[in-house]
């Protein structure tokens, strides 16, 4: 897939973290208070400020953790129904530019990652 750093998937972001994600930005220095918050359900998600992600450059244009971004961001556009149908966020102005293999490789790691997320959160509540 090709990215034109657009931000429009940083905007309002309820992006799910996992453990392997908290650690490896604590791994950078963020704490993890500034970045994420847990929520009711027990889901830890990224921190938004103002309508944007906690990590979106608004000078650049770009996250400033791309390199080492959630996993959720490195699967992005492709996302689950709540029914488990894998789909591709139209949103995204370059989500034509996946293949049916991205597709069908990011939506069985978004299942992995989802389940894993559900398990955490499972261990909080």
């Amino acid at each position: 897939m090709r990215c034109s750093h657009c931000g429009k998937c940083c905007q309002k972001t309820e992006m799910e973290l996992c453990e392997t994600d908290i650690a490896r930005l604590e791994r950078r220095g963020y704490r993890k208070g500034d970045f994420a918050q847990t929520d009711a359900d027990g889901i830890t998600r990224l921190r938004n400020v103002g309508e944007r992600c906690f990590f979106y450059d608004s000078d650049l244009k770009r996250c400033k953790e791309y390199a080492r971004r959630p996993l959720g961001c490195v699967l992005y556009p492709v996302n689950l129904t709540a029914e488990g149908r894998i789909v591709v966020d139209e949103d995204c102005p370059d989500a034509d530019t996946l293949t049916q293999s991205e597709i069908e490789n990011k939506g069985q790691r978004l299942r992995r990652l989802v389940d894993a997320i559900d398990q955490e959160a499972k261990r909080i509540r």
